[in-house]
């Protein structure tokens, strides 16, 4: 029987609920699939494909708005009937290269991830968990980044996530999008190995590394109802949203998750009150090509 672990805080019905729509800042059209949290919090939304938004938070809260392709900002939760979202200036990365490759002969796959019993579930918020991959000298005979692949399990059907690539920081964390448009993922129901065709971005991975990011889509199309068993034998329900990420015990700290807005390692798992040494990280792997 498989683990789930549930990322999500229970009892914030007391909190208003807050609803706008995000807009590109020039063109006036709407920004689907916007990451949206209450600042500091754990609380968070997606906004849809009219870019319309709902999220539970005070009238003091702070909204902090995250979309590829565009600046951050942050807004008071009086001033979100229309948030305008201005484009980023995007410079070409060291990661992105402009020349046409030979048609590939020798693929590798890195990461180390399979599919095991250990599932994490989002509930109502719009986590990312990022996986790094170091650099390597044994990736100098392939070095262009050919797919992402990406394990899950879903109980619906062509339910979504997002896939986000960042550059690493100096302090080692997730920084900036490389990738300046959505990848978003259609999932089959049930235990999936989805393989992301990432050949036309040309990219490589940095001296410094990469991170690939797994990103809940908290949208009416991905929401289904959980059941499952309390302590006590009976039957209980709450509502969250597929699909779900497989994740992996591991001893390396290579995770981090973004939450409130912010960037935070993630942490060894407990057992009781003592640290088990093992980190859970997104079934993430690459294949690398020449």
């Amino acid at each position: 029987m498989f683990r789930i672990a549930l990322f999500f805080l229970i009892g914030i019905s007391a909190n208003a609920q807050i609803h706008g729509i995000v807009k590109d800042s020039i063109s006036g059209q709407p920004i689907p699939y916007v990451n949206i949290w209450v600042e500091n919090g754990n609380i968070g939304a997606t906004s849809e494909q009219d870019g319309s938004f709902r999220i539970g938070a005070t009238q003091t809260d702070k909204l902090v708005f995250s979309a590829v392709g565009y600046q951050s900002k942050t807004v008071k939760t009086s001033n979100t009937t229309i948030v305008n979202l201005q484009e980023s200036v995007r410079q070409l990365d060291e990661v992105q290269v402009s020349v046409k490759r030979p048609e590939a002969t020798k693929t590798i796959e890195i990461g180390g991830s399979k599919e095991i019993a250990h599932t994490y579930l989002s509930g109502a918020t719009p986590w990312i968990y990022a996986k790094f991959f170091p650099s390597d000298s044994l990736y100098a005979a392939t070095p262009f980044i050919k797919n992402a692949i990406v394990f899950t399990k879903s109980n619906i059907r062509n339910a979504t996530f997002k896939l986000r690539i960042f550059s690493v920081s100096d302090e080692g964390f997730p920084e900036n999008d490389l990738i300046g448009e959505d990848i978003v993922v259609s999932v089959k129901k049930g235990w999936e190995k989805n393989t992301i065709d990432l050949t036309k971005f040309h990219l490589t991975v940095p001296d410094n590394g990469i991170f690939i990011g797994y990103e809940w889509m908290i949208i009416a199309k991905n929401k289904y109802v959980m059941k499952y068993k309390n302590l006590e034998g009976k039957m209980e329900q709450f509502d969250t949203y597929a699909p779900v990420v497989v994740c992996n015990p591991v001893d390396a700290v290579n995770t981090f998750h973004f939450i409130g807005g912010k960037w935070y390692k993630k942490q060894p798992s407990k057992q009781g009150s003592e640290d088990t040494g093992k980190i859970t990280e997104p079934a993430i792997n690459l294949t690398l090509t020449n």
